[in-house]
């Protein structure tokens, strides 16, 4: 494995800002290499570059590493879990998290980038079953999350066809020695279709929530916009509680079976509640509830 230049770490004590500064022309696909370079097992780099590589596709390998942002690294991870969390997109996206970790390490970027890669508990339901479950069970919607879901499973449907090539050009690769490409493509193919059934199943199952049922509840439930506040520190948030497959972090949506959204549920404006987090038990208290 060959590598297109020399990284300037290792070379001895330098100044935080010139190495910044001398690694702006750096790209994504480059910083990929030398990370790979780094880990020891050969085993290990093959795994984690089939890994990188459908990270470096959607980000753009010949993109500035320096250039990726927290709101799109957030939007990655999201679109890589959809509902929930499987096996193999909770690997990936740990290969994912350990390369951004790893170039904060080194002083590529000044971001922890890595933070945002946020990975959801595995279920131990297959697709198959979540889909099943999801047509046989009530979900209630908001209307614009019925609609957004009606977006992305026409985004999802539309990416068929360009991924399906990208596997025949792949397979045309006669180097059967590491066809990277071709397994990355395969999966993310395979990941696309799970998440247009999950879709599909969901708004066949949906119901969307009466916007005039919202204003005759005072208390916290699905579709209606909190104001919290954290009583130990002040900082005052803004969400609204949604359905797990609307849910998104990044935008202020959470979801109801999240630990903060099953504090929030049933609650009342001037009402303290305590949610689990993973900074530990954090109380807030409910300041406004309107729909």
């Amino acid at each position: 494995m060959t590598y297109p230049r020399q990284l300037p770490w290792g070379e001895g004590p330098t100044d935080r800002g010139s190495l910044l500064e001398s690694t702006q022309s750096i790209t994504l696909s480059e910083a990929v290499r030398h990370y790979v370079a780094s880990i020891k097992a050969k085993d290990s780099r093959d795994g984690v570059h089939k890994e990188l590589f459908r990270f470096l596709n959607w980000c753009g390998p010949d993109r500035a590493l320096v250039d990726l942002s927290p709101p799109e690294i957030g939007d990655y991870a999201e679109r890589m879990t959809g509902v929930g969390a499987s096996s193999q997109a909770t690997d990936h996206l740990q290969a994912v998290r350990r390369f951004l970790t790893y170039s904060r390490k080194k002083g590529l970027t000044e971001r922890n980038l890595a933070q945002h890669v946020r990975i959801r508990k595995s279920k131990a339901r297959s697709v198959s079953a979540t889909t099943t479950s999801d047509v046989n069970n009530v979900v209630e919607l908001t209307a614009e999350g019925h609609a957004r879901l009606g977006t992305q499973l026409t985004t999802l449907k539309a990416e068929r066809v360009p991924l399906a090539q990208e596997i025949r050009r792949a397979a045309a690769d006669k180097d059967v020695r590491e066809n990277a490409p071709l397994e990355a493509a395969r999966e993310q193919l395979g990941h696309v279709e799970a998440r247009i059934r999950t879709i599909e199943g969901t708004l066949k199952a949906a119901v969307i929530i009466d916007p005039s049922s919202l204003k005759r509840a005072p208390t916290v439930r699905l579709g209606t916009r909190v104001s919290i506040k954290e009583v130990k520190r002040g900082r005052e948030i803004k969400c609204t509680l949604v359905d797990r497959t609307e849910a998104s972090p990044l935008e202020g949506r959470i979801s109801d079976v999240s630990p903060l959204g099953k504090a929030l549920l049933g609650a009342a404006a001037g009402q303290e509640v305590e949610a689990e987090t993973p900074r530990g038990k954090i109380r807030y208290r409910v300041l406004r509830v309107t729909s």
